[in-house]
């Protein structure tokens, strides 16, 4: 079975702390011992400020932050231009055994950073 969300038009954080992805949020049905397969897919990032920006990408499971992360940063502290850094995040979670399960795809400002994107992020679970 494949879960999946995608965001639509230009959307942009910059928070420094994990905050929701507009329209990446996907609930996962109840399965006793089994898991599913995460993917955010982030093809067209892009980060504005002037202190080495960048962006990070995670996941919350249920409203737990989940150890793995995505981030990108460029390598100028005050970058002539905002080259485009595809970003890709997978990691795997437990279904749970009482109800559903609600996966959040959040993201957050690395130094005060401005994070954009304009074309659709995917956020997909794989359920075998």
């Amino acid at each position: 079975m494949i879960v999946s969300a995608q965001s639509s038009g230009s959307q942009s954080t910059n928070s420094g702390s994990w905050t929701p992805m507009p329209g990446l949020t996907i609930k996962l049905p109840q399965g006793v011992g089994e898991q599913a397969l995460l993917i955010l897919n982030v093809p067209n990032p892009y980060a504005q400020g002037n202190d080495t920006p960048g962006g990070n990408f995670g996941l919350q499971v249920n409203g737990t932050m989940q150890a793995a992360y995505a981030s990108f940063t460029y390598n100028e502290t005050n970058p002539p231009s905002t080259g485009r850094i595809p970003t890709t995040l997978c990691a795997v979670t437990p279904l749970s055994q009482t109800g559903a399960v609600t996966v959040v795809a959040v993201w957050s400002g690395v130094r005060g950073a401005t994070v954009r994107i304009d074309s659709p992020a995917t956020l997909t679970a794989v359920i075998d």
